[in-house]
Protein backbone atom coordinates (compact mmCIF):
# COMPACT_ATOMS: atom_id res chain seq x y z
CA UNK A 1 0.00 0.00 0.00
CA UNK A 2 1.17 3.52 -0.70
CA UNK A 3 -0.90 6.57 0.19
CA UNK A 4 -4.50 6.49 1.37
CA UNK A 5 -7.07 7.86 -1.05
CA UNK A 6 -10.05 8.40 1.18
CA UNK A 7 -11.17 7.87 4.76
CA UNK A 8 -14.61 7.57 6.29
CA UNK A 9 -16.35 8.48 9.50
CA UNK A 10 -13.94 9.32 12.31
CA UNK A 11 -15.51 8.10 15.55
CA UNK A 12 -18.74 7.12 13.84
CA UNK A 13 -20.02 5.02 16.72
CA UNK A 14 -19.01 3.58 20.06
CA UNK A 15 -19.34 -0.04 21.11
CA UNK A 16 -19.17 -1.23 24.69
CA UNK A 17 -16.98 -4.31 24.85
CA UNK A 18 -17.31 -6.24 28.10
CA UNK A 19 -14.66 -8.74 29.06
CA UNK A 20 -14.17 -10.38 32.42
CA UNK A 21 -12.83 -7.15 33.92
CA UNK A 22 -15.11 -5.39 36.36
CA UNK A 23 -15.11 -2.23 34.25
CA UNK A 24 -16.26 -1.81 30.66
CA UNK A 25 -13.81 -1.28 27.83
CA UNK A 26 -14.93 1.11 25.11
CA UNK A 27 -14.28 0.69 21.41
CA UNK A 28 -14.74 3.47 18.89
CA UNK A 29 -14.98 2.95 15.15
CA UNK A 30 -12.46 5.39 13.69
CA UNK A 31 -12.40 4.97 9.91
CA UNK A 32 -12.72 2.70 6.94
CA UNK A 33 -9.50 2.83 4.94
CA UNK A 34 -9.54 2.10 1.21
CA UNK A 35 -6.86 2.73 -1.36
CA UNK A 36 -5.84 1.88 -4.91
CA UNK A 37 -2.82 0.22 -3.29
CA UNK A 38 -4.61 -2.08 -0.87
CA UNK A 39 -6.08 -5.50 -1.50
CA UNK A 40 -9.38 -5.09 0.34
CA UNK A 41 -9.83 -2.50 3.09
CA UNK A 42 -9.21 -1.85 6.78
CA UNK A 43 -11.76 -1.17 9.47
CA UNK A 44 -9.93 0.82 12.14
CA UNK A 45 -11.06 0.93 15.77
CA UNK A 46 -9.75 2.71 18.84
CA UNK A 47 -9.74 0.41 21.86
CA UNK A 48 -9.65 2.03 25.29
CA UNK A 49 -8.89 -0.77 27.75
CA UNK A 50 -9.11 -0.06 31.44
CA UNK A 51 -5.74 -1.58 32.33
CA UNK A 52 -3.57 -0.59 29.32
CA UNK A 53 -2.90 2.38 27.04
CA UNK A 54 -5.47 2.96 24.32
CA UNK A 55 -4.52 1.77 20.84
CA UNK A 56 -5.79 1.24 17.32
CA UNK A 57 -6.87 -2.19 16.15
CA UNK A 58 -7.20 -2.76 12.39
CA UNK A 59 -9.39 -5.46 10.84
CA UNK A 60 -8.34 -6.31 7.29
CA UNK A 61 -11.18 -7.39 5.00
CA UNK A 62 -10.27 -8.96 1.62
CA UNK A 63 -12.05 -7.86 -1.56
CA UNK A 64 -13.48 -11.37 -1.84
CA UNK A 65 -15.28 -11.09 1.51
CA UNK A 66 -18.66 -12.85 1.65
CA UNK A 67 -20.76 -12.46 4.77
CA UNK A 68 -22.06 -16.04 4.66
CA UNK A 69 -18.50 -17.43 4.96
CA UNK A 70 -16.92 -18.04 8.37
CA UNK A 71 -13.38 -16.70 8.10
CA UNK A 72 -10.21 -17.73 9.87
CA UNK A 73 -8.54 -14.89 11.78
CA UNK A 74 -4.84 -14.16 12.25
CA UNK A 75 -4.22 -11.90 15.24
CA UNK A 76 -0.98 -9.99 14.68
CA UNK A 77 1.07 -7.65 16.86
CA UNK A 78 2.73 -4.37 15.79
CA UNK A 79 -0.40 -3.79 13.73
CA UNK A 80 0.73 -0.42 12.33
CA UNK A 81 3.54 -2.18 10.40
CA UNK A 82 1.44 -4.69 8.45
CA UNK A 83 -0.37 -2.96 5.59
CA UNK A 84 0.78 0.55 4.67
CA UNK A 85 4.45 1.41 4.12
CA UNK A 86 3.60 5.09 3.68
CA UNK A 87 2.50 5.28 7.31
CA UNK A 88 5.30 3.28 9.00
CA UNK A 89 8.35 4.77 10.69
CA UNK A 90 10.79 2.97 8.34
CA UNK A 91 8.82 3.00 5.08
CA UNK A 92 8.36 -0.80 5.17
CA UNK A 93 5.39 -3.13 5.62
CA UNK A 94 4.66 -6.84 5.91
CA UNK A 95 2.51 -6.86 2.72
CA UNK A 96 0.05 -9.06 4.62
CA UNK A 97 -2.90 -8.13 2.40
CA UNK A 98 -1.10 -8.93 -0.85
CA UNK A 99 0.29 -12.26 0.36
CA UNK A 100 -2.97 -13.53 1.86
CA UNK A 101 -4.99 -12.43 -1.16
CA UNK A 102 -2.73 -14.48 -3.42
CA UNK A 103 -2.89 -17.50 -1.10
CA UNK A 104 -6.68 -17.36 -0.87
CA UNK A 105 -7.08 -16.94 -4.63
CA UNK A 106 -4.86 -19.97 -5.24
CA UNK A 107 -6.80 -22.04 -2.71
CA UNK A 108 -3.79 -22.54 -0.42
CA UNK A 109 -5.63 -21.31 2.67
CA UNK A 110 -9.19 -20.92 3.90
CA UNK A 111 -10.72 -17.42 3.62
CA UNK A 112 -9.01 -15.31 6.25
CA UNK A 113 -9.22 -11.94 8.01
CA UNK A 114 -6.34 -10.26 9.84
CA UNK A 115 -6.57 -8.29 13.07
CA UNK A 116 -3.60 -5.96 13.50
CA UNK A 117 -3.19 -4.81 17.11
CA UNK A 118 -1.04 -1.68 17.24
CA UNK A 119 1.79 -1.41 19.72
CA UNK A 120 2.11 1.59 22.02
CA UNK A 121 5.71 2.68 21.42
CA UNK A 122 7.39 3.06 24.81
CA UNK A 123 5.28 0.28 26.34
CA UNK A 124 5.90 -2.25 23.57
CA UNK A 125 8.66 -4.17 25.33
CA UNK A 126 6.80 -4.20 28.65
CA UNK A 127 3.66 -5.56 26.96
CA UNK A 128 5.42 -8.07 24.72
CA UNK A 129 8.01 -9.68 27.01
CA UNK A 130 6.74 -12.98 28.56
CA UNK A 131 6.00 -11.76 32.05
CA UNK A 132 5.99 -15.09 33.87
CA UNK A 133 9.41 -15.92 32.41
CA UNK A 134 10.87 -13.22 34.64
CA UNK A 135 10.61 -15.70 37.53
CA UNK A 136 13.33 -17.77 35.82
CA UNK A 137 15.76 -14.89 35.14
CA UNK A 138 18.38 -13.36 37.43
CA UNK A 139 21.43 -11.16 37.15
CA UNK A 140 22.37 -7.94 35.41
CA UNK A 141 20.56 -8.78 32.12
CA UNK A 142 17.27 -8.89 34.07
CA UNK A 143 18.02 -5.47 35.57
CA UNK A 144 18.75 -4.08 32.11
CA UNK A 145 15.62 -5.70 30.70
CA UNK A 146 13.34 -4.27 33.37
CA UNK A 147 14.85 -0.80 32.92
CA UNK A 148 13.06 -0.72 29.55
CA UNK A 149 9.63 -1.26 31.14
CA UNK A 150 8.29 2.21 32.10
CA UNK A 151 5.69 0.89 34.56
CA UNK A 152 6.89 -2.66 35.03
CA UNK A 153 5.88 -5.77 33.06
CA UNK A 154 2.49 -5.64 31.32
CA UNK A 155 2.35 -8.83 29.24
CA UNK A 156 -0.26 -10.55 31.39
CA UNK A 157 -2.61 -7.60 31.06
CA UNK A 158 -1.88 -7.41 27.34
CA UNK A 159 -2.66 -11.05 26.55
CA UNK A 160 -5.80 -10.78 28.67
CA UNK A 161 -6.80 -7.73 26.65
CA UNK A 162 -6.34 -9.70 23.40
CA UNK A 163 -8.17 -12.77 24.65
CA UNK A 164 -11.00 -11.11 26.56
CA UNK A 165 -11.57 -7.85 24.68
CA UNK A 166 -10.22 -7.96 21.11
CA UNK A 167 -11.27 -11.50 20.20
CA UNK A 168 -14.84 -11.25 21.60
CA UNK A 169 -15.25 -7.92 19.78
CA UNK A 170 -14.09 -9.37 16.45
CA UNK A 171 -16.24 -12.48 16.83
CA UNK A 172 -19.25 -10.40 17.78
CA UNK A 173 -18.98 -8.12 14.76
CA UNK A 174 -17.54 -10.21 11.90
CA UNK A 175 -18.36 -13.50 10.22
CA UNK A 176 -15.52 -15.62 11.61
CA UNK A 177 -14.98 -19.06 13.07
CA UNK A 178 -15.51 -19.04 16.83
CA UNK A 179 -13.23 -21.86 17.88
CA UNK A 180 -9.50 -22.28 18.32
CA UNK A 181 -9.31 -23.98 14.91
CA UNK A 182 -10.04 -20.67 13.19
CA UNK A 183 -7.71 -18.51 15.30
CA UNK A 184 -3.99 -17.99 14.78
CA UNK A 185 -1.39 -15.56 16.09
CA UNK A 186 1.78 -14.13 14.54
CA UNK A 187 4.47 -11.57 15.25
CA UNK A 188 8.15 -10.81 14.85
CA UNK A 189 11.00 -9.99 17.23
CA UNK A 190 9.32 -9.06 20.53
CA UNK A 191 6.06 -9.77 18.68
CA UNK A 192 7.29 -13.34 18.30
CA UNK A 193 7.82 -13.60 22.04
CA UNK A 194 4.33 -12.38 22.85
CA UNK A 195 2.78 -14.68 20.23
CA UNK A 196 4.34 -17.69 21.96
CA UNK A 197 3.43 -16.35 25.39
CA UNK A 198 -0.20 -15.82 24.43
CA UNK A 199 -0.35 -19.42 23.21
CA UNK A 200 0.89 -20.63 26.60
CA UNK A 201 -1.59 -18.48 28.52
CA UNK A 202 -4.63 -19.19 26.32
CA UNK A 203 -3.94 -22.51 24.54
CA UNK A 204 -7.67 -23.23 24.25
CA UNK A 205 -8.14 -20.12 22.11
CA UNK A 206 -5.59 -20.63 19.30
CA UNK A 207 -4.69 -23.33 16.82
CA UNK A 208 -1.15 -22.12 16.22
CA UNK A 209 1.38 -19.33 16.48
CA UNK A 210 4.20 -17.97 14.33
CA UNK A 211 7.28 -16.31 15.84
CA UNK A 212 9.49 -14.73 13.18
CA UNK A 213 12.96 -13.48 14.15
CA UNK A 214 12.14 -14.15 17.79
CA UNK A 215 14.10 -11.80 20.04
CA UNK A 216 15.33 -14.38 22.55
CA UNK A 217 18.06 -12.13 24.07
CA UNK A 218 15.43 -9.71 25.41
CA UNK A 219 17.96 -6.85 25.41
CA UNK A 220 20.21 -5.79 22.53
CA UNK A 221 23.26 -7.63 23.85
CA UNK A 222 23.97 -11.34 23.75
CA UNK A 223 23.37 -13.04 27.10
CA UNK A 224 22.35 -16.42 28.46
CA UNK A 225 20.19 -15.46 31.43
CA UNK A 226 17.19 -14.10 29.52
CA UNK A 227 16.92 -16.73 26.74
CA UNK A 228 17.55 -19.51 29.26
CA UNK A 229 14.75 -18.14 31.44
CA UNK A 230 12.34 -17.87 28.53
CA UNK A 231 13.18 -21.40 27.45
CA UNK A 232 12.67 -22.75 30.99
CA UNK A 233 9.29 -21.04 31.14
CA UNK A 234 8.30 -22.46 27.74
CA UNK A 235 9.42 -25.98 28.66
CA UNK A 236 6.94 -25.89 31.55
CA UNK A 237 4.14 -24.05 29.79
CA UNK A 238 4.04 -24.78 26.06
CA UNK A 239 0.93 -26.80 25.05
CA UNK A 240 1.26 -30.54 24.54
CA UNK A 241 2.63 -31.86 21.24
CA UNK A 242 -0.07 -32.51 18.66
CA UNK A 243 -2.43 -29.88 20.02
CA UNK A 244 -1.08 -26.83 18.18
CA UNK A 245 1.32 -25.80 15.43
CA UNK A 246 4.26 -23.54 16.24
CA UNK A 247 6.48 -21.85 13.66
CA UNK A 248 9.93 -20.30 14.26
CA UNK A 249 12.40 -18.67 11.92
CA UNK A 250 15.24 -16.17 11.75
CA UNK A 251 17.65 -14.56 9.31
CA UNK A 252 21.42 -14.23 9.57
CA UNK A 253 22.09 -10.50 9.20
CA UNK A 254 21.87 -7.47 11.52
CA UNK A 255 19.95 -8.22 14.76
CA UNK A 256 18.95 -11.63 13.43
CA UNK A 257 22.62 -12.64 13.49
CA UNK A 258 22.28 -13.04 17.29
CA UNK A 259 19.50 -15.60 17.19
CA UNK A 260 20.95 -18.88 15.84
CA UNK A 261 22.40 -20.33 19.08
CA UNK A 262 19.26 -19.48 21.06
CA UNK A 263 16.91 -20.88 18.43
CA UNK A 264 18.91 -24.12 18.22
CA UNK A 265 18.38 -24.62 21.97
CA UNK A 266 14.66 -23.92 21.59
CA UNK A 267 14.46 -26.43 18.74
CA UNK A 268 16.21 -29.03 20.92
CA UNK A 269 13.74 -28.28 23.72
CA UNK A 270 10.82 -28.84 21.35
CA UNK A 271 12.24 -32.20 20.30
CA UNK A 272 12.81 -33.21 23.94
CA UNK A 273 9.18 -32.35 24.69
CA UNK A 274 8.02 -34.66 21.91
CA UNK A 275 7.16 -32.13 19.17
CA UNK A 276 7.51 -33.60 15.69
CA UNK A 277 9.39 -31.42 13.16
CA UNK A 278 7.34 -30.24 10.17
CA UNK A 279 4.20 -31.56 11.87
CA UNK A 280 3.94 -29.93 15.30
CA UNK A 281 6.59 -27.28 14.79
CA UNK A 282 8.82 -25.85 12.12
CA UNK A 283 12.06 -23.90 12.46
CA UNK A 284 13.65 -22.25 9.43
CA UNK A 285 16.75 -20.17 8.72
CA UNK A 286 16.79 -17.60 5.93
CA UNK A 287 20.40 -16.93 4.96
CA UNK A 288 21.31 -13.35 4.13
CA UNK A 289 18.10 -11.81 5.49
CA UNK A 290 17.92 -9.16 8.18
CA UNK A 291 15.60 -7.92 10.92
CA UNK A 292 13.05 -5.90 8.96
CA UNK A 293 9.49 -5.78 7.69
CA UNK A 294 10.78 -6.30 4.16
CA UNK A 295 12.45 -9.55 5.23
CA UNK A 296 9.34 -10.78 7.03
CA UNK A 297 7.14 -9.80 4.09
CA UNK A 298 9.30 -11.83 1.72
CA UNK A 299 8.75 -15.00 3.75
CA UNK A 300 5.32 -14.41 5.31
CA UNK A 301 3.85 -17.12 3.09
CA UNK A 302 5.99 -19.74 4.87
CA UNK A 303 4.47 -19.52 8.36
CA UNK A 304 0.97 -19.10 6.93
CA UNK A 305 1.38 -22.20 4.77
CA UNK A 306 2.62 -24.21 7.76
CA UNK A 307 -0.08 -23.02 10.17
CA UNK A 308 -3.05 -22.80 7.82
CA UNK A 309 -2.26 -24.52 4.54
CA UNK A 310 -5.00 -26.69 3.06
Amino acid sequence: MKRLLFLFGITVFMIQCSGSDTKTNSVEFVEKIESDYISGHLDRYLFKPDSLSERFVDVWIPNSFQSETEYNVIYMHDGQMLFDESATWNGQEWRVDETLTEMMESGEIHPTLVVGIWNTDDHRRAEYFPEDALDFIDGEPKVELLSGFPNGPDANRYVKFVAESVIPFVEGNYSVQKSKYGRFMAGSSYGGLISLYTLTKYPEMFSGAAALSTHWPGTFESNDEIPDGIREYLSNSVPDPGSHKIYFDHGTQALDSLYAPYQKKVDAMMLDLGFVPDKDFKSEVFEGTDHSENAWADRFENPIQFLMGN
